[in-house]
């Protein structure tokens, strides 16, 4: 920041980024020189040759004089024989000319560049003082280099060309009278050389020029900066906050469209142009077509909370990479901050300490030079890092990380609604969740690794409410580990790995081809042309409902079990596959998606004797702007009408609009009652489970509580459940029947819009702080990585080092600056904004809640090239323990490589089949004979008992 002005019109660049650009102009050039410029010069210089041996054979002069025929070789004279035309030495002229301009424009450009560099790395982010001159520099060069320049050398060039014939003629004629001129093959190469050079370096400043004053002209059309008004008037009329932001809003919103109304409309009608980008870059394959109509689409609820959400009132002047560089530092800073608490405890656990009496005792000691200060007692036990605790003294930024909710709940934890987990920040070989030994604590390893495992510290962040204190800290709180040897334990593993695998099963064909890439077409293919072959009566092949219905054609195109399939059945093959049930276990799948209407499915378990609803979460634009249906909806009506207290209780108003459509298509089928409570119901005997993964997972915990009163004994399965869900009554009264299950850093089950402007928060906060040129931070990044796989990498010391080398200290931040002050009057605007709108509403994922938590790592060479092919993002190797959690311990994003990827199904399916596998459990998919049998033999008993 500030962002770059060019001809008083602002970019999306500010003057610290150009450094990279730097790098690849001027690589161009040098590409240009060297393999383009160079090859002419050097044909020249064997064309001269050439001509300047011919003269001299014809005047007997002595083969050492060439000075006065390379003269008449540029501008004509008796160098050049009669039978050529008099324009012949046009063409070397200009060609000599061009190269030479050629020459001098690249040697200019360098130049500017050199001088681009050396600007763009003075300064700081937020102190761009020294690199004021680069905006004029850049016009310099737009303007005479990039257009005038090219043009210049382009228009030599294009002279040269109307007397290549004449010279080509008249060269041809000189070989014709010498023979052995025409044996040499290299003169032929170099002329065919000199062609395509030529033609690569004309064609090169051609598309130059015209691409530059293309988008000069196009940039010249944007409308002026008139930001540079609304500052010079804050700067006058300083920072009176409490008796001017508001004028001073409305004025910036009247140059520059930052009043909230438009801002709305703005993002809405960014969020629909982005919906039919989308739907056309990807042929419909993701849906879209209902958005691109405009038939459907609510964007009020997200466009109002990202006008809230980035409301500056115009004061902000942040480019990308400003946030690029805050979000980095953010990373490092949480790993600081954990690592730091974590080396702490540590200490103290190798000094023999009990674990009782490391929650109960209070100590304070320093790690390093004063930059961390630890203290454990009873009643808050926090861990204070010193990355914020010594350096929080600052007033001028003390409300930047104040902005808070109202509580909806009391716990007994000490306010656990500013809680955030940070237990595992990021993929690193050892654990940021500490794993407790039993026992003697000589037991204890510094890398979690011990016989037995039975409980954790994990670590949570908590902040300062006061107004006045941004300070945060950590809470050690005590976490239990899953047992392989405890029944429990092994039976929620087993349930998780199994019903991960139906939520996976919903998704179809998309990701089934997704994970199988090679056989998924084939086998997809194969199994329809399978079905076409075998017989109708086949009475393995047919469904139950499929034999009341009258449908027992097995390759009719029509299949009544389904409804949204192609011809093909494709949707239907790959559920099977995917579960490796059989078709006779399908009893309904709704594969419709459309606004609201989720995709699900309805089969049988024999293994688990259950019947499952497996609904799908979001893969298309449409569920995507489900999932941006932001505002909570009370539930008071809904839980009224099927039974439950929901009074002053709500959820994310996306889920209970597709519950809704879920219900009306299950109570117009009536399925669930014909199968486990009706009349001869079959399956009566069977359990009721509803499974999905991230929307689907709060659809399957909604409609478990609407079930619940019907069938007491259902359970509910939630795979990676959305974090702004459900108010804390509910998220946690569920705990009977609902087991969620997270993945390490899975952003989802974090992601609210309180987390998000927490988010918000920090990231500006670190942008103020930072003391050396962007270009430093990101060859950190660079040299670093965001995964490192080193020892060195879990140092707290060596990481506090680098981080103190670019952030100031919180109460050395320079206060007298630009930002600083487009700061304050940020917080003021977001302040009245707060006030407008009321508290934010937190909500929480539901249930219990598994944490798979990463605690080692497999070293191989494959791990790592895998991990290098995708920047860090492959969890390859990765090694993950259950770890109990609750509902507010995923209060806070984890800026992380894997953050989205770990929400990926199949990559949460995959885990808890390996920890299931780990813990000795089977995770064969399917259902075998011998599970058929024993769900009959259950049914008969079920009725005999009856």
């Amino acid at each position: 920041m500030p962002s770059l002005h060019v001809f008083n019109r602002r970019t999306i660049f500010a003057g610290d980024d150009l450094q990279p650009t730097v790098w690849m102009n001027s690589s161009f050039r040098v590409f240009q020189c060297v393999l383009l410029l160079i090859p002419l010069v050097v044909h020249n210089y064997y064309e001269t040759r050439f001509f300047v041996k011919h003269a001299l054979e014809n005047q007997h002069n002595q083969p050492d004089s060439p000075t006065i025929p390379y003269f008449s070789y540029l501008f004509g004279g008796s160098i050049y024989p009669n039978e050529c035309s008099s324009g012949a030495h046009y063409f070397p002229l200009l060609q000599s000319v061009y190269q030479a301009s050629t020459l001098f424009h690249i040697t200019i450009s360098l130049v500017f560049e050199l001088i681009i560099y050396k600007i763009s790395g003075l300064g700081t982010p937020t102190q761009p003082h020294s690199r004021l001159s680069l905006g004029k520099v850049i016009e310099k060069k737009w303007i005479w280099l990039s257009i005038v320049g090219n043009v210049l050398v382009c228009v030599f060039a294009a002279m040269s060309l109307k007397y290549m014939n004449d010279y080509s003629t008249c060269r041809e004629s000189i070989e014709e009278q010498k023979d052995y001129y025409t044996d040499n093959d290299y003169l032929l190469f170099g002329i065919t050389l000199w062609l395509i050079v030529f033609i690569l370096l004309f064609l090169s400043q051609l598309l130059e020029g015209i691409v530059s004053a293309i988008a000069l002209g196009s940039f010249l059309r944007k409308e002026k900066a008139f930001a540079f008004i609304t500052q010079n008037y804050y700067d006058m009329n300083g920072p009176d906050l409490d008796t001017s932001v508001h004028e001073h809003a409305l004025m910036g919103s009247r140059y520059n469209a930052h009043h909230h109304e438009l801002a709305e409309e703005m993002w809405s009608n960014r969020c629909r142009n982005f919906c039919k980008c989308a739907a056309f870059s990807t042929c419909y394959l993701f849906g879209g077509r209902e958005l691109v109509d405009g038939v459907v689409g609510d964007y009020g609820q997200i466009s109002r909370a990202l006008a809230d959400y980035f409301e500056d009132g115009g004061v902000l002047d942040l480019v990308p990479s400003d946030l690029a560089a805050g979000f980095f530092m953010l990373q490092r800073v949480q790993r600081q901050r954990v690592l730091e608490a974590r080396q702490k405890i540590d200490e103290e656990m190798k000094q023999g300490r009990d674990i009782g009496d490391l929650l109960r005792t209070s100590s304070s000691s320093t790690v390093g030079s004063d930059m961390h200060n630890f203290s454990l007692n009873h009643d808050e036990r926090k861990i204070t890092s010193a990355l914020d605790d010594d350096f929080n003294h600052s007033q001028h930024s003390s409300s930047l990380f104040t902005e808070r909710v109202q509580d909806d709940f009391n716990y007994t934890m000490s306010h656990p609604m500013d809680d955030m987990l940070t237990s595992v920040l990021h993929p690193m070989p050892y654990s940021r969740t500490i794993l407790l030994p039993n026992g003697n604590q000589s037991n204890y390893d510094y890398n979690g690794i011990s016989p037995k495992n039975t409980s954790a510290l994990m670590l949570r962040k908590k902040s300062s409410r006061s107004v006045n204190d941004s300070r945060h800290w950590y809470e050690a709180q005590e976490r239990k580990v899953f047992d392989r040897d405890n029944e429990i334990d092994r039976n929620i593993i087993a349930e998780g790995a199994r019903f991960a695998r139906h939520a996976l099963s919903i998704y179809t064909w998309l990701l089934y081809f997704y994970m199988h890439p090679f056989s998924s077409i084939p086998y997809l293919l194969g199994s329809r042309v399978k079905d076409c072959c075998q017989s109708a009566n086949d009475a393995s092949n047919i469904n139950d409902f499929d034999v009341q219905r009258g449908d027992t054609s097995c390759c009719n195109t029509f299949d009544s079990s389904t409804n949204g399939d192609n011809w093909l059945h494709i949707h239907k093959n790959a559920l099977l596959a995917h579960s490796g049930l059989d078709k006779s276990d399908l009893v309904y799948a709704n594969f419709s998606n459309r606004y609201n209407e989720m995709p699900y499915c309805i089969v049988i378990d024999h293994k688990w004797q259950s019947v499952v609803v497996s609904i799908r979460g979001t893969l298309s634009l449409e569920d995507c702007v489900v999932d941006v249906l932001v505002d909570p909806e009370p539930l008071a009506n809904l839980g009224d009408e099927f039974g439950f207290d929901a009074s002053d209780q709500y959820c994310h108003s996306g889920v209970v609009a597709c519950v809704k459509n879920i219900m009306r298509d299950l109570q117009r089928h009536n399925l669930l009652d014909t199968l486990m409570s009706g009349v001869g119901a079959k399956y009566a005997h069977y359990k009721l489970r509803f499974t999905g993964h991230s929307l689907g997972a709060g659809c399957a915990t909604l409609l478990g509580y609407i079930f619940r009163q019907r069938y007491p004994d259902l359970r509910v399965i939630a795979i990676s459940p959305p974090g702004g869900f459900l108010s804390w009554r509910l998220a946690t009264e569920c705990n009977e029947f609902v087991t969620s299950f997270v993945l390490d850093s899975d952003l989802v089950p974090r992601l609210s819009v309180s987390t998000m402007h927490v988010l918000r928060n920090e990231v500006l906060d670190l942008i103020g702080r930072i003391k050396v040129p962007k270009m430093k931070v990101a060859q950190t990044f660079v040299c670093n990585g965001v995964c490192k796989a080193s020892k060195e990498d879990d140092d707290p010391e060596k990481i506090a080092e680098e981080n103190a080398s670019i952030l100031h200290p919180k109460n050395e931040v320079p206060t007298e600056t630009d930002f600083q002050r487009q700061m304050e009057k940020f917080q003021e605007i977001q302040r009245r904004r707060r006030e407008m709108r009321g508290e934010i509403m937190k909500l929480y994922p539901p249930g219990k809640i598994i944490h798979l938590v990463k605690t080692g790592e497999e070293s191989s060479i494959k791990n790592h090239i895998t991990k290098c092919m995708t920047c860090c993002t492959s969890n390859a190797g990765n090694q993950y323990t259950p770890v109990w959690s609750n509902n507010a311990d995923f209060n806070e994003i984890v800026v992380s490589p894997t953050m989205g990827f770990d929400h990926f199904p199949n990559r949460v399916c995959v885990e808890l089949e390996r920890v299931a596998n780990s813990f000795g459990i089977d995770t064969s998919i399917g259902s075998s004979v011998q599970d058929r049998e024993d769900g009959e033999r259950a049914r008969i008993t079920s009725q005999n008992l009856l």
